[in-house]
Formats: structure tokens, C-alpha cells, sequence
């Protein structure tokens, strides 16, 4: 199988690295991490798939900001349709939707919502932020009064965090009508509503922070009855609705409020926001905190990875923004998601946002270059998960392990702190192995011995290594039964690298599909 695999794996989708960058210099001047290792060839390039063709995975895409009109979907699209992504999570803009009380303008949201069903990207909607008709605020009018003809702050376009609930019963009722509405325009083309963005910090009134004046435990009560409130207009128009809520930070006084007050009878997922520069900072904490403190006896709730993300260029929150920095931090993302149970993991976001920002600057968080409206590496490596994600489950009866070299010895372990996943993708296993270290540091890779423990009646015959960062497919010819030392009954590769963003190992029947 494997000869004819390298017919097959060719460079379909162009060069991983940026047009015109050096390769060592795209790369941050890293090693390539599987070149020189005994017994390894490279096969071929990763393939990908088209959103369509992909049939089960966890992969979403941010969406957001439309309601403040950052950028241009129709490019995006012709772009996206070959991610491997299945979802996409979306702002709806009530003031950009009801400009005229009781008038609800969709046709724009609908534009994006039938854009990514016809590449095969189900929309997931976040029901957000206020509206001028209903939601007075000063600081708003200020901004819009002294806009001069030039672009307002994004935070003004779209009244962010200005909320219904605390300017009385008209504007409330208003945004029930809202919903209701919502609803039942895409009724059938959406099933899953989310309450809010980040409530803990986009849950104002008169722009002013409501976390700050009602405290911890009231804002928290305030949200529960307001998702309650919302998710009931949902599902009085589409039963078969799902109530999403969300919080910006996954670990806090906030969470535990909300599960006191009763949100996990009332919601089917919870939602959290994990930004920084390592994604795996405390992540099974994280994830038994929620589930701990939100889910309730004979209900059962799904938590998502619902935005999180890595500018590629100029930002306060990196040190190095660069594209190979943006994808470590991707792939780390969702490796780490799925590893924990996530049903969706969605990465913020889909393409950087021109003159985003009050002095008109740019903002580089896309996996797709705006104004060069090209694939970044980031975008190179979501397809190379697009792929390996169609049908992917983890496989907590299979295992893998790296034994350093010299690990005996008198020294500090933490360089050699290692993550470690295994999974099967249509059966075939699959193993995953990477350092966790911050995103911009490139981290010195680890060298061992790789031990792996497959079913014995599905073995690695044919054994191949996968780099989804710089899309290869590497033949391994190195691997042998371990019947004496570490692992006993194990696959191994006495030399195996690990670096600080995940490679594979898995057999080339995983790629069975491609030579039907």
C-alpha cells in the first residue's frame, strides 16, 4: 500500500509557507523535526478535504464581527470551502438587523448563513449586544457624534455589551421580539442559539461594567435568568433549538455562580474562551471545573471550546506574532480540545479584520491573510486536521509514551514534559506526541525512543509519520517489537523527535480512502 500511497500524496495545495518568505525564516528557524531520523523517507504532502466531504469532526471557525462589518465573506468563502472545517460560529447584530422598530432586515445574515451551508459549514449563532432603539447609551452616541467620516471603533458599530435586561421591560420585551423573529427566519438552517458573548465582561449598562456594580453573584444570577428568558422565546418558535451559554474565562467565582443558579437545567452546551500563550495551561482542570460546577443529575450538557485564537502579526498579547507561531498555537488548540471531550472547538478567527481597530490599524487573527487574501500557515495546518479530524474519536484503551534520552539521569524533567493522545481515525490508530511549551518559544526538540500500544489485531504494519505544520507524510521503516524493556509488547522507534506542536504517527492504511 505504502508505494502507491506516494503516487497519491502530492502537493496539491500549493506551498505551506507564505509567498515570498525564506523557509527557514517562515519556520522561526527550526528543524524540520522528522528530517535525518533513521529509517525515515519523506512519502508525500497532506492531503485535505473540502468542507462538504468531511463527515464528522469537531473543527469550527470564528465568524464573528459581521455585525460590525470587518470583512468581506464572499472572499472568504471561495477560500474556506477547502478547510475541512464543519462549523462556524456567527454574531447576529440586532442593531444592524432592526434599524426600524419591528422591522427586521436578515438578508445580510442570510448571506452568510446559506454562504457556509453551500460549502458545507453549519452556522452556529450567538445572540448579542444591544440596540440604539432600545439600549441608549452616551458613550455609543459619542463615539457615532464625533465619527468625522471616518470608521467607528468596532465596539460602537455593533453597541457591544450594552444589555437589554437592565434598561426595562420595553427594551427586553423588545429583544423577545428580536428572537422570536430570529428564530423563526432560520428555523431549520440553524439549531443552535447562543446567549450572549462573554458575559462576564460584554454585560453593561450605560457602558458601564454591571460585573463591577451588581458584584460576582448578582451578574451571574442576572445572566442565568436572562438565558433563561431568551432560551425560552428560542425554543417557542423551534422546540429542536439548542441554548448555548458562555463565559470569556473558564475558571472563576463567575462559573460556580452560574451552576448555583441553576443554567445547566436551562442550557444543552456551555461554552468557554480560552485565550493565551499555551493552550494547554490547567486544560483538564478547566474542563472538570465546568463540567463539575454546570452539569446537573439526568441532563446531559456539552461543553465547546467556542472561541479562542492567535494573531499572526502586531498584538498586545504575543511576544512573536508570526504565521508559524499562529499555526503551533492552531493545531495545540484543538488537539487539546478533542483530548478533553469537546464536541466543538472553534478558532477565532476566519480572516484578519482591516482598519479593525480606533486608529484604523489591522487585526491579524485570521487564518486568512486579508489584504494579500491568501492562505496563512495556519490556514495550511486547519487542513491538514481537517482531514485527520473526519471520523477521528480518542482511544483511551490504546497508548503512547516517549522515553528521553538520559531520562535517568540527575536533571531537571521539565524539558521533557510531554502531551501525549491516542485516537483512531476510522478505525486505524492514531498517536499524537507534543511539548507544551509557550507558543512563542521554539522549544528545543526531544529525542527518545517512541513506544506505541496499538491493538494487536490492527498493528502498525506499514508505520507512517505525519507533520500537519509543514504537511508531510513521512514513510518509517524504523519501527520494531519491544519485548524486553520499557514498554513490554510495544511499537517502537528508538529514535523519535518531539516538538512543540503535534506530529503523528499513525499506519498508511489511514490513507486507505485516497487509493480507492
Amino acid at each position: 500500500m505504502i508505494e502507491k500511497l506516494a503516487e497519491r500524496l502530492t502537493p496539491e495545495h500549493g506551498d505551506i509557507i507564505p509567498p515570498g518568505s525564506k523557509t527557514a525564516g517562515a519556520y522561526n528557524f527550526t528543524v524540520d523535526p522528522l528530517e535525518g531520523l533513521p529509517g525515515f523517507s519523506l512519502l508525500g504532502r497532506m492531503p485535505w478535504k473540502a468542507s462538504r466531504d468531511v463527515q464528522s469532526s469537531i473543527l469550527s471557525i470564528g465568524f464573528e464581527t459581521l455585525d460590525r462589518d470587518t470583512f468581506d465573506p464572499h472572499m472568504v468563502f471561495p477560500i474556506l470551502k477547502d478547510s475541512g472545517v464543519k462549523y462556524a460560529r456567527c454574531q447576529t447584530g440586532w442593531m444592524k438587523t432592526e434599524k426600524t422598530p419591528g422591522v427586521y432586515e436578515f438578508g445580510w445574515l442570510d448571506d452568510v448563513v446559506d454562504g457556509l451551508a453551500d460549502i458545507g459549514i453549519q452556522a452556529w449563532l450567538s445572540l448579542s449586544y444591544g440596540n440604539p432603539l432600545y439600549t441608549p447609551c452616551e458613550k455609543f452616541a459619542e463615539a457615532w457624534k464625533h465619527a468625522d467620516g471616518k470608521l467607528v471603533p468596532g465596539w460602537a458599530r455593533g453597541y457591544v455589551g450594552e444589555m437589554p435586561y437592565y434598561h426595562g421591560e420595553d427594551a427586553m420585551a423588545a429583544w423577545l421580539r428580536y428572537v422570536r423573529a430570529i428564530v423563526t427566519h432560520f428555523k431549520g438552517r440553524v439549531r443552535d442559539w447562543e446567549v450572549w458573548n462573554e458575559p462576564e465582561w460584554f454585560w453593561c449598562r450605560n457602558g458601564e461594567k454591571m460585573i463591577q456594580t451588581r458584584g460576582v453573584a448578582g451578574a451571574a444570577k442576572d445572566y442565568v435568568e436572562f438565558v433563561r428568558a431568551t432560551g425560552a422565546a428560542v425554543r417557542e418558535v423551534d422546540a429542536e433549538a439548542r441554548i448555548v451559554a458562555n463565559v470569556a474565562q473558564s475558571s472563576t467565582a463567575y462559573v460556580q455562580e452560574l451552576g448555583k443558579n441553576g443554567i445547566g437545567n436551562i442550557i444543552d452546551v456551555f461554552s468557554f474562551h480560552f485565550y493565551g500563550a499555551t493552550p494547554e495551561d490547567f486544560i483538564r482542570q478547566r474542563y472538570d471545573f465546568l463540567r463539575t460546577n454546570l452539569t446537573v443529575p439526568g441532563r446531559e450538557l456539552e461543553i465547546w471550546e467556542g472561541e479562542s485564537g492567535r494573531a499572526s502579526g502586531k498584538s498586545m498579547l504575543f511576544a512573536m506574532p508570526t504565521e508559524y507561531n499562529q499555526a503551533k498555537f492552531l493545531l495545540r488548540r484543538y488537539m487539546t480540545d478533542k483530548l478533553c471531550g469537546a464536541s466543538l472547538s472553534s478558532f477565532f478567527t476566519v480572516t484578519d479584520f482591516m482598519c479593525y481597530y480606533a486608529d484604523g490599524s489591522d487585526q491579524y487573527y485570521g487564518v486568512i491573510n486579508a489584504r494579500e487574501k491568501r492562505p496563512k500557515m495556519a490556514f495550511r495546518a486547519l487542513q491538514a486536521l481537517g482531514w485527520l479530524f473526519d471520523g477521528l474519536e480518542v482511544a483511551p484503551d490504546l497508548y503512547v509514551s516517549l522515553a528521553p534520552r538520559h531520562q535517568q539521569c540527575f536533571c531537571s524533567s521539565l524539558p521533557y514534559n510531554i502531551m501525549a493522545g491516542a485516537f483512531r481515525r476510522k478505525g486505524v490508530p492514531m498517536f499524537a506526541l507534543w511539548i507544551p511549551e509557550h507558543v512563542d518559544i521554539s522549544a528545543q526538540p526531544v529525542e527518545g525512543t517512541l513506544n506505541m500500544i496499538a491493538d494487536l489485531a490492527v498493528p502498525l504494519r506499514e508505520p507512517v509519520a505525519i507533520d500537519p505544520l509543514r504537511g508531510q507524510v513521512w514513510r518509517v521503516d524504523s519501527v520494531h517489537d519491544e519485548l524486553y524493556h520499557s514498554v513490554i509488547g510495544a511499537r517502537a522507534i528508538d529514535q523519535f523527535r518531539v516538538c512543540d506542536y503535534p506530529l503523528f504517527i499513525s499506519d498508511a492504511s489511514l490513507f486507505a480512502e485516497l487509493l480507492d
